[in-house]
């Protein structure tokens, strides 16, 4: 085998880290270049022979379901590789006396069935009762394992080994920060995260048509800029400031920074530090940064309104148009029913939300998760979060 082979199997090794697929195209050529039936990734709990499959080729899922549900705790070979040491390769041709195989349930029941005549497997990695193993198959027609074979194996170990737990750490980050963009886009102001070298991390749909258009506030080469030189240099202030305070440095807590705009209010920007976690292990240092738009009319989604209070369809139009801003009047006009109809409709919702002031429904209405929410499907394409009204039935 030439070291052109290995070092295109070693391409495949170190591009499965960040590869959607994972580690497919390195099973698949590993199974090519060395001419298996089949290859398996398999994660196995070493108390429990709870078996979980990551990747493989060249295996049938029925075939990896009995596996996983019958005959893990039957396997001689997976029980060898188990007690010896890791990262070495050892084959049942090899390692293995043939009356510890043959003729037992697991071999007449599950090898057989399947065409295979030789198996080989090692422990790439070790985490507590948790053991990454990958497992060879080869069928009576291919060639049995060797030892140079098995030694050519164990050179892919190191390699192999990195490559799975920098995934590891890949994946880990990724998922926190597609949680964490997915907690910020259920705030409903525009907000965003700025790592610890001031740099926009994340941010929310809402932040996003914020700086849509490089109007007022945009990104640049991963930092915030406005349309005034000493605005963008008060706000980079603040924005220190913040990741200061969330080293634990103390100081002064960052002030609220006015963004001018044409023709509009102020746009309020908020700078908040990312603070540490206790219990002295290491976290991200950061901050969060909220803008508040004076002239921005808040609003809930009547639908969520409806399901969350259990109003009627025409109350929770009434309940959304409120949040928007508009008044008795405005509703009563719009929907084409009388002021006495609206105030009649605005009592039971008093009533079922245990308000009784419109101030008091307000508050009620957008500290509730139908803000929230209604804020997300709109930015997805959702139902409209305007509380437009329909007519009264």
């Amino acid at each position: 085998m030439s070291q052109l082979h290995i070092d295109a199997l070693l391409t495949h090794v170190y591009e499965s880290v960040l590869a959607p697929d994972g580690f497919d195209r390195f099973v698949a050529a590993f199974t090519e270049l060395f001419e298996l039936k089949a290859t398996m990734m398999l994660t196995v709990n070493i108390q429990t022979q709870e078996v979980k499959g990551l990747w493989m080729t060249g295996l049938e899922h029925k075939w990896l379901d009995q596996y996983v549900l019958e005959y893990a705790a039957e396997d001689v070979l997976a029980h060898h590789i188990q007690a010896s040491p890791m990262a070495t390769f050892y084959a049942s041709n090899l390692d293995l006396p043939p009356e510890l195989e043959t003729g037992t349930r697991f071999y007449d029941n599950w090898v057989v069935p399947q065409g295979v005549a030789f198996a080989s497997g090692a422990i790439v990695l070790r985490e507590g009762p948790w053991l990454t193993q990958m497992m060879l198959q080869r069928t009576p027609r291919q060639r049995p394992f060797t030892r140079p074979e098995l030694a050519l194996f164990n050179l892919l170990m190191p390699h192999l080994q990195r490559a799975i737990q920098m995934r590891q750490r890949f994946a880990e980050l990724q998922m926190g920060q597609d949680m964490l963009a997915g907690g910020l886009d259920l705030i409903a102001m525009p907000t965003i995260l700025l790592d610890e070298f001031s740099r926009v991390a994340l941010c929310n749909h809402a932040a996003q048509r914020l700086l849509a258009g490089r109007r007022d506030l945009w990104v640049e080469n991963g930092h915030l800029f406005s349309r005034t030189g000493a605005v963008t240099q008060r706000l980079n202030l603040e924005i220190t400031k913040a990741i200061y305070a969330s080293h634990g440095g103390g100081g002064d807590l960052p002030e609220v920074v006015l963004l001018p705009r044409l023709g509009k209010r102020d746009l309020m920007l908020l700078i908040s530090p990312m603070r540490r976690g206790g219990g002295g292990a290491p976290r991200a240092s950061g901050a969060l940064l909220f803008a508040f738009d004076p002239e921005a009319a808040p609003a809930v989604q009547a639908e969520l309104v409806q399901r969350l209070f259990g109003l009627s369809d025409a109350e929770a139009c009434l309940a959304a148009a409120l949040c928007a801003g508009r008044t008795l009047e405005e509703a009563s006009v719009e929907r084409g029913t009388t002021l006495n109809t609206v105030r009649s409709q605005l009592k039971s919702i008093f009533g079922k939300t245990g308000t009784n002031r419109q101030a008091d429904l307000v508050s009620v209405l957008l500290a509730s998760p139908a803000y929230f929410l209604s804020r997300r499907a709109a930015a997805d394409g959702g139902a409209p979060a305007n509380g437009s009204l329909g007519r009264a039935d």
